[in-house]
């Protein structure tokens, strides 16, 4: 699903056992990209809505991407059961992908893509996810936030922060958005892995919509590499390390940030599926 976390990540394993330490949020697992997926290539979109739907009957997918990607790909991915085999989190039902093509950031660990999962087949085949559907359910009847935000697909590494956290509403449902990071170790914050994400569901609740869009801002380390020039606080205490760059982030404007999140936030919205 995802690319696979670069070789440093390799050389911080062991730092694995300090993220209960010094992170807010515990671990959560992320699956391996799958083996089987049925492509169709869709035309370049415009700024009218662009519509797709796979011949297998998956569901209709219609979305604006505007000036943020030329186009974009939808693939049909096989579901994986318990019985192959797999870790837990890497279980899961037939679903769809949507990557975006000519998106502006190329150099980040994620893709620019959009998953579409059955709400109900999730559910059953999954207790950690339906555990991650029921926070968000929660969450959109409150309007609040909790230490660990609602996030699909699963990583196995922890949820270090959440910035710039809005409840976004898109065609046919309701979800909200906000920046993070993932890590497994205590690495700089960095705009080679801070991504925005859209998790939503629709509203009859059939499906749940994850987005998962790379994002970079000036004031960020390009990359996660430890320089020795990092803030006093990120080897002395973590968690105000953190709380600092969670504060920093909330403070910027939204076109600071690249892409805008304002476009980003309009690209969610224009979602719709059938």
């Amino acid at each position: 699903m995802f690319m696979k976390m670069h070789s440093r990540f390799i050389f911080y394993l062991i730092s694995i056992f300090l993220v209960g330490l010094f992170l807010f949020s515990s671990c959560s697992p992320t699956p391996a990209p799958l083996p089987t997926a049925t492509a169709t290539d869709l035309p370049v979109a415009t700024s009218e809505p662009t519509a797709a739907v796979a011949p297998d009957g998956s569901p209709l997918i219609s979305l604006e991407t505007g000036s943020i990607a030329a186009g974009f790909q939808s693939e049909t991915v096989a579901a994986v059961s318990a019985s192959d085999a797999v870790p837990p989190w890497e279980v899961l039902p037939e679903y769809t992908r949507v990557t975006l093509q000519g998106y502006p950031i190329s150099d980040h660990l994620m893709k620019p893509q959009i998953f579409i999962y059955p709400v109900k087949d999730l559910q059953t085949v999954n207790e950690g996810a339906d555990s991650i559907i029921a926070s968000l359910q929660t969450l959109l009847q409150s309007r609040q936030e909790m230490a660990n935000m609602p996030f699909l697909p699963m990583f196995n590494a922890a949820q270090v922060m959440h910035a710039q956290v809005q409840y976004l509403n898109f065609k046919n449902g309701q979800g909200l958005r906000y920046l993070t990071e993932f890590a497994q170790g205590m690495l700089p914050i960095n705009s080679q892995e801070l991504i925005y994400t859209y998790q939503g569901i629709t509203n009859d609740g059939k499906y749940y919509v994850a987005m998962i869009l790379p994002v970079n801002h000036p004031s960020l380390p390009a990359n996660g590499k430890v320089t020795g020039n990092e803030p006093a606080e990120f080897t002395s205490d973590f968690r105000t390390y953190v709380a600092n760059i969670t504060s920093l982030l909330n403070s910027q404007a939204a076109n600071t940030f690249t892409p805008d999140l304002a476009q980003l936030d309009s690209l969610s919205s224009s979602v719709e599926i059938k």
